[in-house]
């Protein structure tokens, strides 16, 4: 490592968990690694946790509050403006991070400059099954838009400790990007508000020559029920924004990032195989009311005017 360590600005975005959050920002002030500054964005929740986090943590972090909810995207957006880091490090709410997390993603960042790494995250656990691993590859396609996520649910049984990085195609949950990099995109694109926009910012970056890694010896625990890792959440209703954005952002996501005959395959084929699963799912759980939802998540997906990249 350098003598002069890069600043790290570890963004939070958070609504309505004020126990998770807590323990977040617990487990970032654990950390080996400094200097790190630790910025807070309050989606304007209702249950405390702006009091919360401010009589308890003080000048410890810095917390913004937003007065409407901003979602995943416009938060993190909205926490980068205020970063100072070198790095800006995205952290989801609901996860614990190792105390020597941020030190060995740095690291590995310095020691492999030469590979122009653009986004970066650790490996991520189950909370609930510490040893179990959520994924740790995932390829999406361009033509279909399926994203297959390896080794879900496989045990860490140290069959990762000679792997210094492995390249994905994107990071969700946790990741990390020089702040350069990510003014040079435009940030993350505020059409998506949420899902889909990671692998946006991915696809983004990777147009610029840039790769996408996580690094095996960093690492983190999320508190998602085992069998469930970002990117393949069930479509069964109990989330009506969910339903809407994505039916919605899958369409967005590969009209943004795809296109000729690839593009035209998926409209063709694929979107209307996904709507009719979907429908299909709402209708076996019972769910008559969402599928008006999906629908028009579809029809917007499919014709809402596409703004450019901005923060």
């Amino acid at each position: 490592m350098p003598d002069i360590k890069p600043l790290v600005s570890v963004i939070i975005v958070t609504y309505n968990r004020k126990d998770d959050t807590v323990e977040c920002i617990d487990s970032v002030l654990k950390s080996t690694y400094k200097p790190i500054e630790i910025i807070v964005v309050d989606n304007a929740s209702s249950d405390g946790t702006t009091e919360e986090l401010e009589s308890r943590y003080g000048k410890k972090i810095k917390l913004i509050r937003s007065y409407r909810n901003l979602y995943a995207g416009g938060g993190r957006n909205f926490g980068a403006r205020n970063a100072s880091g070198e790095y800006l490090l995205f952290v989801d709410s609901d996860n614990i991070v190792d105390r020597d997390m941020i030190k060995n993603m740095i690291e590995v960042e310095v020691r492999n400059r030469y590979l122009n790494i653009g986004i970066s995250g650790p490996f991520t656990y189950y909370k609930s099954d510490p040893k179990r691993l959520c994924w740790t590859n995932n390829r999406m396609s361009l033509s279909t838009s399926i994203t297959l996520f390896e080794g879900s649910g496989e045990i860490d049984q140290g069959q990762y400790d000679n792997f210094e990085l492995i390249k994905v195609h994107h990071i969700p949950n946790v990741f990390m990007v020089p702040k350069k990099i990510f003014k040079e995109v435009g940030g993350i694109d505020k059409d998506y508000v949420m899902h889909y926009e990671e692998s946006d910012l991915a696809e983004k970056i990777k147009k610029r020559c840039f790769i996408v890694a996580l690094f095996p010896q960093a690492k983190v625990w999320h508190n998602v029920p085992l069998g469930r890792q970002e990117g393949h959440k069930s479509f069964k209703g109990e989330n009506p924004s969910m339903v809407y954005y994505v039916s919605r952002n899958r369409i967005v996501f590969m009209r943004k990032n795809s296109g000729g005959v690839r593009l035209f395959v998926f409209l063709v084929l694929f979107n209307n195989i996904f709507l009719l699963y979907n429908l299909g799912i709402l209708l076996l759980n019972g769910k008559f009311s969402l599928m008006a939802l999906a629908l028009k998540g579809y029809f917007d997906g499919l014709f809402m005017s596409l703004g450019k990249d901005n923060q």
